[in-house]
C-alpha cells in the first residue's frame, strides 16, 4: 500500500468498491474529488500501457524514448475509449451527473526524467467541441491536434466530472497530485488562491497503480517536479451531462452500447442532485 505521508487531519477516504454511491455523491459535493486505491486490475493497467506506448506518432504525441504525452486519447486509443465506456471508471461518474454521463474528452501525460514538470495551482479551464462559434461567454479558442478547444463558462465545467486512472505507483516523490478540498464550489478563482491555501489545506493524492483520482475541473490542483521520475503514467478522462448552448457541441460523446445517446433529462437526476455548486 502506498505510504500517502500527508499531515494529520488530511487524511482522504478511499473510496474503492464497493461504496454507497449516495455517501460517494456527497463526499465528492463537499470536498470536490475522490481517491480509489484499489479500482482497476493490473492485466487491464498493462493492456492500457501497450495500447498507450504503440499510439502512432503526429500531432497529438509527445514522445522522448517514451510517449509522456498524447491528446484527443479518444479518437487516438480504442483502448481508452472502452475504458471511458466501462462501468469501471463511470461507477463514479453517474452517482453525480446521472446515468446519461458521457466521455467528452482524454489526455494522457507522463512524468519521466526527459519530461518533468511542476504545475503551479490551477482550475482546469478548457473543454474540447466540434467547431468555432461566437458564443458569450466562451473565450481563449485554440486549435490543437486538430481539435477546437474553448474556456467555456464556469457553470458548465461545474457540472463535469474527471477520472484519472493511474497505471503506475504514484507515492509522495512522484509528483503526486495536490488538491485544495472545497474550491471547485466558488467558480473562477484566479485571484483567489491563495485565500483558498489558507483557508483549505492540501491533501495529497497519493495511489498505486490502478487506483484512481476522481475530481471536478474546477478543483483547485497542482503537482510538483518529481523528485523520483521514472513513470508516473495517467489516463485522465472528462465526464460531462449536459448539452452546450445554441448547437455546440461536445467533440466526443462516448457512452456505454448499452445506453442510447440522449440528452441529459429531469427523469435522470443523480442520487445527490447538486443544483447549485458555484454558490458555497
Amino acid at each position: 500500500k502506498i505510504d500517502n505521508n500527508r499531515p494529520a487531519g488530511t487524511q482522504p477516504m478511499d473510496w474503492s468498491p464497493p461504496f454507497n454511491q449516495y455517501d460517494y455523491a456527497d463526499h465528492f459535493h463537499t470536498h470536490g474529488y475522490a481517491l480509489a486505491e484499489r479500482v482497476f486490475p493490473l492485466d487491464l493497467i498493462e493492456t492500457l500501457k501497450t495500447a498507450i506506448e504503440s499510439i502512432p506518432d503526429g500531432e497529438a504525441v509527445r514522445r522522448k524514448q517514451n510517449v509522456y504525452g498524447v491528446r484527443n486519447l479518444l479518437e487516438n486509443s480504442p483502448e481508452v475509449r472502452a475504458l471511458a465506456a466501462s462501468e469501471a471508471a463511470r461507477q463514479f461518474v453517474t452517482p453525480i451527473l446521472g446515468h446519461n454521463a458521457f466521455a467528452t474528452r482524454a489526455v494522457f501525460f507522463d512524468k519521466v526524467p526527459q519530461a518533468n514538470w511542476n504545475l503551479g495551482w490551477h482550475q482546469d479551464s478548457v473543454i474540447s467541441v466540434t467547431e468555432q462559434r461566437d458564443l458569450p461567454g466562451f473565450i481563449a479558442w485554440v486549435n490543437k491536434a486538430g481539435v477546437w478547444q474553448v474556456q467555456p463558462p464556469a457553470e458548465i465545467l461545474a457540472r463535469m466530472v474527471a477520472v484519472r486512472i493511474h497505471l503506475d505507483d504514484c507515492g509522495p516523490d512522484n509528483g503526486p497530485l495536490r488538491v485544495i478540498p472545497g474550491s471547485h464550489r466558488s467558480g473562477w478563482l484566479d485571484d483567489h488562491v491563495e485565500h483558498w491555501k489558507q483557508k483549505s489545506p492540501p491533501v495529497t493524492c497519493c495511489v498505486p497503480a490502478g487506483g484512481g483520482v476522481v475530481m471536478s475541473p474546477l478543483t483547485l490542483h497542482a503537482s510538483s517536479k518529481a523528485e523520483s521520475p521514472s513513470h508516473r503514467r495517467v489516463i485522465h478522462i472528462e465526464f460531462a451531462v449536459d448539452n452546450l448552448p445554441e448547437g455546440l457541441d461536445w467533440n466526443q460523446r462516448i457512452i456505454p452500447q448499452s445506453l442510447p445517446q440522449q440528452p441529459s433529462s429531469a427523469s435522470d437526476k443523480p442520487p445527490h442532485s447538486d443544483t447549485d455548486r458555484n454558490s458555497g
